[in-house]
């Protein structure tokens, strides 16, 4: 609002010359504000050059939704691959375990937050496999199974059977 208006609208108010000042002299300094604000702005697009923003206009939206599609599904694709990495190290670490691959495979299934937690070195092993088994050895070790390799017992010893044809040959060498 400029001067004469004020002065028009407090026509016979009672110090209206001191009101219009004190408007007038706050109103500047919202004014300088921003001028300030607004050559901050400004400072930050030094260099730019214009002609170029009507090439940015020019991108259509289904362009840029395409392209943010895109940047989604290579996230997703690393991190799937990430993934997939760290189930094949937990399942080798499982079978060397003793666990079956079924058994490991479900294992996996149950404690996805526990395969996330591995960390891989460079040649796609486990550094922790201790710390991922330890949870999991306490809480499904009875899905490991235990092979044990012995001889043969005492008190059943194996028995050799005779075939039809060795009975016939021995018959025949005793005569």
């Amino acid at each position: 609002m400029k001067r004469a208006e004020l002065e028009a609208k407090l026509q016979g108010v009672e110090n209206a010359k001191e009101i219009i000042d004190f408007v007038m002299s706050e109103n500047g300094k919202d004014v300088e504000a921003l001028k300030t604000s607004y050559k901050t702005e400004l400072s930050k697009y030094d260099g730019l050059d214009v002609a170029k923003l009507d090439d940015y206009k020019k991108f259509d939206t289904k362009i840029l939704s395409e392209i943010e599609e895109l940047r989604k599904f290579k996230t997703d694709t690393e991190t799937a691959q990430i993934r997939s990495k760290k189930e094949t190290a937990a399942l080798s670490i499982l079978k060397g375990k003793g666990y079956s691959e079924q058994a490991a495979k479900l294992i996996l299934k149950a404690e996805r937050e526990i395969v996330d937690g591995i960390e891989l070195d460079e040649s796609g092993a486990a550094k922790n496999a201790d710390k991922f088994f330890e949870p999991i050895g306490k809480s499904y070790a009875d899905f490991a199974t235990r092979t044990e390799t012995g001889g043969a017992q005492a008190a059943t010893p194996p028995v050799q059977k005779t075939e039809p044809a060795d009975a016939f040959i021995a018959g025949f060498n005793s005569k």
